[in-house]
This record gives C-alpha cells, sequence and structure tokens, in this order.
C-alpha cells in the first residue's frame, strides 16, 4: 500500500466490505475521491465495479442515463465533478439523495475536493462532504519505484535497482506515466538504453502522450480513456488513442490494452479495425486521427 493513496484505498476497502455484508445502511455515503490527473482515482473507482458509472459533464443532458436507479443498481460512480454544468447542480444532488435514500453506494471524483470546485453552491458542496473526502497525491520517488516494481511483476518483467532508482527520480508522480514506462520497459534491459529512451528524444510517441494530446483533442479527461466508461463521448477518443498507440509505438496489442485499465488485445485490435474502417467514411474522425498522428510524430 502506497503511503501517498493509502487512506484512500482504505476507504474504498470499508466500503466493499460494506458492500460484501449484506447491510443496507451505507457507513461512508458518498464517498468523494480527489486529486490531480493521473493519481489513481479512476483505478480506485474501476476496484469497486460500479453498477452505473456517470460523468458530471453529462448530468443534466440526454445523455445522463442511469439516473433513474433501477434496476440492481448497488454502486453509482460520478466522475468528474468539477466539470458540472451550472444548472446540473440540483440534478446531482437529487442523485445523491436517492443513493442514500435507496442505500446505494455513491462515489464521486474531482481534480479538487468538494469546497474548491467553482461555482458550487453550498448546498451541493454539503452533500457531497457529508460521507468522507479523501484526497490522493501524486506518488513520492520511493512510491514510485514500489509502484513500478508492481506494475512490472504484474507484466512478468523485472527491472534492476539502479533502473528502477532512475526511472524513481526522473518521471513524474501520475501513475499513467509510471505504467508507460514499464510498458517501454519491455524493450529495455539496461541502465545506458533506459536513460537514452527517456532522455533523447522526450517528444516521442509515449501511450501518456497519446492519452493527453487525444483528451485535449476530444475534451475528455486522459483517466477516462482507461476507465470501464462506454459513452460514446470516451468510447470513440479511447479507440482512436488504441489506433494510434498501435501505429506510433512499438508496443504489443497486449501491451496497449495493459496500458488502457488491463483490457484484452482483442479489444485493442477491435478498435484498432474500427477506427481504420470509420476513417474511410467519417470525414471529421478521418481528419482528427490525421491531425492527431502528425502531432504526435
Amino acid at each position: 500500500m502506497l503511503p501517498e493513496n493509502e487512506t484512500a484505498r482504505q476507504a474504498v476497502e470499508r466500503v466493499i466490505a460494506c458492500m460484501n455484508s449484506g447491510r443496507k445502511r451505507r457507513t461512508i455515503n458518498p464517498l468523494f475521491l480527489h486529486g490531480p490527473s493521473g493519481t489513481g482515482k479512476s483505478r480506485l473507482v474501476a476496484e469497486l465495479n460500479p453498477s452505473i458509472v456517470l460523468n458530471a459533464g453529462e448530468l443534466g443532458t440526454p445523455r445522463d442515463d442511469g439516473l433513474t436507479l433501477e434496476g440492481d443498481a448497488v454502486l453509482v460512480a460520478v466522475e468528474d465533478v468539477q466539470r458540472l454544468a451550472n444548472n446540473a447542480a440540483e440534478t446531482l444532488s437529487a442523485l445523491i439523495d436517492r443513493c442514500k435514500a435507496r442505500h446505494v453506494q455513491i462515489v464521486c471524483t474531482a481534480n479538487v475536493g468538494p469546497a474548491l470546485i467553482a461555482d458550487l453552491s453550498q448546498r451541493l458542496v454539503s452533500r457531497l462532504a457529508s460521507g468522507l473526502v479523501v484526497g490522493l497525491e501524486p506518488l513520492g520517488a520511493e512510491s514510485r519505484r514500489h509502484f513500478l516494481s508492481q506494475v512490472l511483476a504484474h507484466l512478468g518483467r523485472s527491472a534492476s535497482r539502479t533502473v528502477l532508482d532512475f526511472l524513481a527520480n526522473t518521471l513524474p508522480g501520475s501513475v499513467r506515466a509510471l505504467e508507460g514506462a514499464a510498458a517501454r520497459l519491455e524493450r529495455l534491459d539496461n541502465l545506458d538504453a533506459v536513460k537514452s529512451s527517456f532522455t533523447e528524444d522526450a517528444n516521442a510517441p509515449t501511450v501518456e502522450r497519446i492519452l493527453d494530446r487525444v483528451g485535449q483533442y476530444f475534451h475528455v479527461d486522459p483517466d477516462e480513456l482507461c476507465s470501464a466508461r462506454r459513452s460514446r463521448e470516451v468510447l470513440v477518443p479511447r479507440q482512436v488513442s488504441m489506433y494510434l498507440a498501435r501505429r506510433l509505438t512499438s508496443l504489443s496489442l497486449m501491451a496497449i490494452g495493459e496500458r488502457f485499465g488491463g483490457r484484452d488485445h482483442s479489444t485493442v485490435l477491435h478498435a484498432c479495425r474500427k477506427i481504420e474502417e470509420n476513417i474511410e467514411t467519417d470525414a471529421n474522425l478521418s481528419r482528427a486521427v490525421r491531425e492527431l498522428a502528425a502531432g504526435l510524430s
């Protein structure tokens, strides 16, 4: 357990334990996780296996399906509350109230805590903070080294202590950047090669750069591209990102899938084929892919 996210992980484990206990009453509701992009919020939300995943930016629009809480919903996740439109504050307030009344767990995420999100009413801030608010921080050097070791072990690979120390002291504390570095280590086996790869060409196409560029182009948080959300607003940019990763990097389908939330290699292959088909008939998508590829090359 990394010290920078220990409190958040403990909170998630308490939520899981409560849901598995069979008790109706939720002891932490809502759970509000906040931190900069890349600190692992979406990863923790995915571990909760939410029944419904919503983006706050879509609340109050025709795309906010799932708000009726029909069926067997046991956990609702609302991501990126900082994107909430002014006219959707009541929608989110009502959703929180409905979840609590029906003993449905709700988890919200944002880049900052409720009180620091601009233009939120005090009424909504109070609701968001009525359960437990937990912040996540970028990983420090020692945690970066430990996290890299864990990711490499999961991928069935390893690196020397000197390589890990170099990367831990060179890379930022973003979980996304560290996972990308671990994937690149598939073809790096000594410190000189690692230094060359990570310092000679800082603008070389990487999954991290692809995620950031595609996120900016389509106005989607890069973390969402690796999340479980499947709405068209996220699905198409995710497929474009996978296509570009396959085209512009030397990573295998399996390595790309791992980077995109642990997806299977067949999912990456399907995404690539889908984009290849659609750029033949969709002029806007074709232009977007060309511009993104040009900017990343």
